[in-house]
């Protein structure tokens, strides 16, 4: 197998990190434009500090150094049998970049873009065999989730799929498939998540850090606050249009809202950059702040059930181990839905609704969230 990766920023790297590490007998071209010679530089010293601690025998260090290219002629692309192109999120650069591939690669070579947040129709919309192009989203940081999004499109064939699929099974990751209003939609519920994070820390007047011990034990290590800070405001800020589920948009634009006032108040795009800043600002105000896990249990519960109940033909259990390793919550769904029970949860999404007219908090009935979370 020969795969191609487009990109070497933070993404692109994590991308190629996680194929080069896991897929063994693969060859390697990644288009670097900056940063050929450097990145190969690089790559050959990890391997050797690799060999001389023993985590490689001779043989596996020879086959790995031969088993790249670091190139910035997309032309060295021929001969691939996938693409994943991770550049920034630019639907013009990405247009053309597949605009170019598709005339050099051969017409069974999968096209795969990495967005997560542009239409993914409109990014192929010019390509020729678009049975064989689709979304193979990665969160960021890589290791964040042992999901790997495939959000497909009409024109796709079975076959195409499941080749994708195979491919990120190899890497000790699931795949699971997205398709229309859905199309990343692990990143659409993990934002709502936030978003609401960041709704409790308004309403309730009280710091980042109060919100967060209110939160924190419906998590297994990072709390909502924490994903932001991992990700960043750079890449969270953005406009939630990018995101075609119509009851989350109010919320989300809400959050979007409100992390690009943090911006213009100075806080940097980078990921591992909120805390430390939003620490800054703010001191502790001693605000009641009980209830706080309820009502983002009741959050994430309620779009969990809206999703379920959009796509019946999914495989449940997949789906739901899904979100919760994706938000990386603690405990299962279920667990939390008998923990707090219906009566109090509904109590709270009505609240919600009545106070933000957000249709994120508006739920199905109890014989609906029974079938999937008894």
């Amino acid at each position: 197998m020969k795969i191609g990766i487009v990109g070497y920023g933070k993404m692109g790297r994590d991308i190629f990190s996680l194929f080069f590490d896991k897929i063994n007998g693969a060859e390697f071209v990644v288009l670097d434009t900056f940063g050929a010679e450097e990145n190969t530089a690089a790559l050959i010293k990890t391997l050797d500090k690799q060999l001389r601690r023993k985590k490689l025998t001779e043989e596996q260090y020879e086959a790995k150094k031969n088993a790249f290219l670091f190139t910035d002629r997309a032309e060295d692309m021929a001969g691939c049998d996938v693409v994943i192109e991770a550049v920034f999120e630019n639907i013009g650069v990405k247009k053309e970049l597949f605009g170019k591939l598709s005339g050099i690669v051969g017409k069974d070579c999968l096209l795969l873009t990495n967005t997560s947040s542009l239409d993914i129709a409109e990014v192929f919309a010019d390509i020729p065999g678009r049975e064989r192009c689709f979304g193979m989203h990665f969160f960021y940081p890589v290791k964040l989730t042992g999901f790997v999004e495939l959000n497909v499109l009409p024109e796709n064939i079975r076959e195409n799929i499941d080749r994708a699929a195979e491919m990120v099974e190899q890497t000790g990751k699931k795949p699971i498939v997205f398709a229309g209003e859905y199309h990343i939609y692990l990143n659409q519920i993990l934002s709502c998540m936030v978003a609401h994070a960041i709704y409790l820390h308004d309403s309730k007047g009280i710091s980042v850090r109060e919100t967060r011990r209110g939160i924190s034990g419906l998590y297994a290590v990072a709390d909502a606050f924490e994903i932001l800070d991992s990700i960043g405001l750079g890449l969270m800020a953005g406009k939630p249009d990018g995101f075609r589920i119509e009851r989350n948009k109010s919320l989300l634009g809400y959050s979007c809202g409100r992390m690009s006032e943090w911006l213009e108040q100075g806080c940097p795009k980078e990921p591992l950059s909120f805390l430390d800043f939003i620490s800054e600002k703010e001191n502790e105000t001693g605000n009641d702040t009980s209830g706080l896990d309820l009502s983002m249990a009741s959050l994430i519960l309620c779009e969990l059930v809206n999703a379920l109940e959009d796509n019946k033909d999914c495989d449940t259990a997949l789906f739901i181990e899904a979100v919760q390793d994706t938000l990386g919550l603690a405990e299962t769904p279920a667990h939390y839905y008998k923990k707090y029970g219906p009566e109090a949860i509904f109590a709270e999404l009505e609240r919600l609704s009545a106070v933000t007219g957000f249709g994120s908090y508006t739920h199905a009935d109890k014989t609906v969230w029974d079938g999937y979370l008894k």
